[in-house]
């Protein structure tokens, strides 16, 4: 409850500042006290309005119905309000620096104006003067504009990409002790499908069509196949039912897997089971805590699948990476595969990567990050610019270090808002080539 407590008046604080940003503009710009208080009422309205359908992310049982409710209407009265959310997140991550810092410096001007005009008894004259009225008033007023223009572009994040899907480039990854009779095999990746109210059936079967056009020799999804709630399974299962693959469709299981199954039980496995089980009916393997060998003899390739381990859904780590039982479940698994057995690691939370190189893992696939928090400001010598750099190590795309690979894939689905801002839905594939050959 704290955290979305947390939540809400962050968003609270952010619509205060876009709404002071939107007041200043109006009084900057027009004149008329009459048209000022009527366009400020408009505003007001329109403001409460696109962040009533929010309340539904805050509240359990208003978030339960999304489910229920048709996509398009959906598109009609949540992604705007969508589209708003980004808009005072991006308008509070420009602005909101710049206003501190001007304010400290108008803050500190007073007070050593005050310190001066008390030793000296005269009025101190500050240098340099502040600007004239009218020009705060006219660089106060071009700060509100901002936002229709923000909003704009946040409106086509959630509509304009709706559907489109980016197939990436296939990457060359070497595998140490790939043999030869295996090298040139392809490997598709999807990751973060979030099946519920923005991800459903159709939206499945468009990528698994996708999918199939890259004739694959192996698939697998990386984690949160499910959103928030168990209702989607049916969902999931009829979209994901013609997907193929020559050796196979393998999955594992992420954080909202767990967080929708909390209370299904079998054998070691808690929470998840009910979701496995789904995916079994319709060929896809869960691997939780396991290796596949794909071929036999000299020719086989080991498939580890990573589970979610933390299953206790009520504590506040839940969502944190697990390292301790990661390394101990990471040093089993490579023995069982064999020191020199080819290896792909299939993990959900992509800082698996760093425990999972002193095995020789050649190429480790993750998701979970949504690309850096599903909006990115751009990038920095190809490294991703999002806020998901407050908590990731990795971000998006292609690692490699110490002769191993990670891709972290962008995701499909959402989390929270349906919303992408340079940061598209992602298909991700690999081709496998002996290390010699890189």
């Amino acid at each position: 409850m704290s955290f979305r407590l947390s939540l809400f008046g962050i968003l609270l604080l952010m619509n205060m500042f876009a709404y002071v940003a939107l007041w200043k503009a109006v009084i900057a710009w027009i004149d008329s006290p009459a048209r000022q208080r009527k366009l400020m009422y408009g505003i007001s309205v329109m403001v409460f309005l696109l962040n009533v359908p929010l309340l539904a992310f805050f509240i359990r049982r208003a978030d339960r119905t999304l489910d229920r409710v048709s996509l398009s209407v959906l598109e009609i009265f949540f992604y705007p309000a969508a589209a708003w959310l980004m808009t005072v997140i991006v308008f509070f991550v420009i602005v909101a620096p710049p206003a501190f810092l001007w304010g400290s410096v108008k803050a500190i001007a007073h007070i050593l104006g005050k310190v001066r005009k008390g030793t000296s008894g005269e009025p101190a004259e500050l240098a340099p003067r502040l600007p004239a009225l009218s020009r705060r008033r006219f660089l106060a007023g071009s700060a509100g504009l901002l936002i229709p223009g923000i909003y704009g572009v946040a409106a086509y994040g959630a509509y304009g990409t709706m559907g489109e899907i980016d197939v990436s480039p296939e990457q060359s990854i070497p595998i140490p002790h790939l043999p030869r009779s295996l090298e040139g095999l392809t490997v598709v990746q999807v990751s973060d499908l979030h099946v519920g109210p923005y991800i459903r059936e159709k939206e499945l079967r468009h990528m698994v069509h996708l999918i199939n056009q890259l004739r694959p020799d192996l698939v697998v999804i990386t984690g949160d196949m499910i959103d928030r709630h168990l209702s989607a399974m049916p969902d999931a299962v009829r979209g994901l039912q013609g997907l193929r693959a020559s050796l196979g469709v393998f999955a594992v299981l992420g954080n909202h897997d767990i967080y929708s199954d909390p209370s299904s039980v079998s054998g070691p496995h808690r929470g998840g089971v009910k979701i496995a089980s789904g995916l079994e009916t319709i060929g896809i393997r869960t691997l939780r805590n396991e290796v596949v060998s794909l071929g036999s003899g000299q020719d086989r390739l080991a498939l580890i699948g990573l589970d979610w381990l933390n299953s206790d859904t009520t504590s506040p780590y839940f969502y944190r990476y697990q390292p301790v039982g990661t390394r101990r479940e990471l040093h089993r698994m490579a023995q069982e595969a064999g020191v020199e057995a080819p290896k792909i690691l299939l993990a959900h939370h992509p800082d698996t990567f760093a425990d999972a190189i002193p095995f020789g893992i050649g190429l480790t696939l993750a998701g979970h990050t949504h690309g850096g928090g599903q909006v990115l400001l751009g990038t920095v010598n190809g490294v991703p610019i999002g806020i998901g750099m407050l908590r990731f190590k990795y971000l998006s795309g292609l690692y490699q270090e110490r002769g191993c690979s990670l891709y972290v894939n962008r995701g499909i689905g959402y989390l929270g808002v349906p919303i992408r801002l340079n940061c598209p839905p992602e298909i991700s594939r690999f081709k496998l080539i002996h290390p010699a050959l890189s």
